[in-house]
């Protein structure tokens, strides 16, 4: 006997109908899906700025002259300190301690070495003790400080008396015009042209 399956021609349509219906049916079935990640989100771009060009204009610049110097004199405070200094050195002075009235003064010119007064008044002391080179010395500090006319002039009149104790009266006659003194301190004597 024959053991095998046989199948007619008419089988054969079957089976193969059966077959294609099975992988027709097996093509729908879902497959195995893979998990792919989503896209990251793109970030929103940018919005442009609006930007409109305004050509530059010059700006109005207004020119104003600056004021002229001030031809009055600076005044400057003295200290409480200074003001008693002076006074003290005149006492001295006055008292006939020339030493102890010039380390007065001097103590005072280390507070205030802008202050023309005191190294005027330094001058003078020096002149005094017969030191007329210090004297001029210092007499010239004062006039390098000078703050108005007054001082200033003082100060030129002080370098003539000093110039004049060393025995420099051509030195003397300058520093008098430079005071704007119109005649010498010796009478009689013309100034030099």
């Amino acid at each position: 006997m024959k053991t095998g399956f046989m199948i007619g021609p008419q089988g054969w349509r079957g089976a193969l109908a059966v077959l294609t219906v099975g992988f027709f049916v097996a093509g729908c079935a879902p497959l195995e899906t893979r998990q792919t990640p989503a896209p990251a989100p793109q970030p929103a771009p940018e919005p442009k700025p609006q930007v409109r060009a305004t050509p530059l204009e010059a700006p109005n610049v207004r020119v104003e002259e600056l004021p002229a110097e001030q031809t009055q004199p600076r005044t400057t405070q003295t200290s409480p300190a200074v003001i008693a200094l002076v006074s003290q050195a005149d006492e001295r002075r006055r008292a006939g301690d020339l030493a102890g009235a010039q380390s007065t003064l001097e103590r005072a010119v280390q507070i205030e070495p802008g202050n023309a007064r005191l190294w005027l008044d330094l001058a003078q002391l020096r002149l005094a003790q017969g030191q007329p080179e210090q004297a001029e010395q210092l007499a010239l500090r004062a006039i390098e400080h000078a703050r108005d006319n007054d001082t200033l002039s003082a100060a030129w009149q002080l370098v003539a008396k000093a110039r004049r104790a060393q025995g420099d009266e051509l030195g003397a006659r300058e520093a008098e015009e430079r005071a704007g003194h119109k005649a010498s301190m010796n009478a009689g004597d013309p100034l030099p042209a």
